[in-house]
């Protein structure tokens, strides 16, 4: 939808509320699942939480760095910027994340883990409770927050690459939320202080943030787009493609925090394993969606809104290593301000492809 100025020229294009949609269910099921964790939450940790404030202050830019540096790596996994005109669906996300799936969780896991606890020896229980239950229960519930994201949204959020960032948003808002309850347990548990119980914990957090939440529930998402009516592909997807590979993606998810929670193997291997599963998934998906914009561009090239587009710009935007092999040319034909009206000219071209099929 374009709107008109008073002197005839057409204006940005007016684009619809994605999130805010008071006349849908689904809007009002999202508003009060938020609520409701975020109350939980408070109930659960408040006090926890406001004890221990002087610590998680001083430790704030070090928070604010690690947020700051998983919102850039996860935007590295967009790189035909199917996300960036809508960064409040992934907000929403996060927020979903944060909440309804941590309350969910920590309900789900106590609760599984008192029926199991019924049947395995105590030590093996002890040993293994994690493996057991939090990559079925944090997985599942993450996934239904990723549902209920994609299915408010799904106007503008129905394809592959889209799915795939909901979910690394979702699990990063479970991320955040994870790591600061485990801050505050150690910090009341630390003899010394809490700076140094908070400090610490919150270090191991980041070291082992890749991969974690974030991106076990990326796969997790797509898996659950690929089932829901809402899938932009499904007439190039037949029903059993469909489903099998929804079950590999979930499996993948659940699998990958499964390996991390497990007693064995040490430490590094889990990181291999994982990066692994994540890796090669990830390069399947994007391989898709690269094939979606190679035909695309095929099928608009000369046409609006390409029309007026660089044919040699068009032909580098499949793979990021074609666009910056365009954009060193550009510099040595014409320096520094060539290579950037270059990128401009490729991310430009990008959105209008992603424009085109929303």
């Amino acid at each position: 939808m374009t709107a008109t100025t008073p002197y005839g020229r057409t204006a940005a294009p007016i684009r619809p509320p994605v999130v805010y949609r008071p006349e849908s269910a689904v809007f009002w099921l999202y508003v009060v699942a938020v609520a409701i964790g975020a109350f939980g939450l408070a109930v659960g940790y408040g006090g926890a939480i406001h004890e221990t404030m002087t610590a998680h202050l001083v430790l704030g830019p070090l928070w604010l760095a690690f947020i700051v540096f998983l919102v850039w790596l996860m935007y590295r996994f967009d790189p035909y910027r199917s996300v960036r005109h809508y960064p409040q669906v992934l907000v929403a996300g996060a927020a979903l994340g944060g909440t309804a799936a941590m309350l969910m969780s920590m309900n789900g896991n106590d609760a599984l883990g008192s029926v199991l606890a019924r049947y395995i020896d105590p030590d093996t229980f002890a040993r293994w409770q994690a493996a057991l239950t939090a990559p079925f229960i944090e997985e599942a519930a993450k996934a239904v927050c990723a549902g209920v994201v994609l299915v408010l949204c799904s106007a503008v959020f129905n394809r592959v690459s889209q799915a795939l960032l909901v979910g690394m948003f979702v699990g990063f808002g479970f991320d955040v939320m994870e790591d600061l309850t485990y801050a505050t347990n150690e910090a009341l548990s630390n003899l010394d202080s809490d700076l140094l119980g908070a400090g610490g914990n919150l270090m191991l957090r980041i070291a082992t943030a890749i991969p974690a939440h974030w991106a076990y529930t990326s796969l997790v998402a797509v898996g659950v787009l690929l089932v829901l009516p809402t899938f932009a592909d499904r007439a190039t997807w037949t029903w059993p493609r469909r489903i099998v590979a929804a079950m590999a993606l979930l499996t993948a998810g659940a699998f990958m925090h499964f390996i991390w929670n497990a007693p064995a193997p040490n430490l590094l291997d889990k990181l291999v394993i994982n990066l692994v599963v994540f890796g090669v998934a990830v390069l399947l998906l994007l391989r898709y969606e690269r094939r979606r914009i190679i035909e695309r561009i095929a099928a608009e090239r000369g046409s609006p809104p390409l029309a007026g587009i660089d044919p040699a710009v068009l032909d580098s935007l499949p793979t990021l290593r074609s666009r910056r092999r365009l954009r060193r040319q550009a510099r040595r034909s014409g320096g520094r301000i060539a290579a950037e009206t270059t990128k401009f000219q490729q991310r430009t071209a990008l959105d209008l492809l992603q424009a085109s099929q929303w």
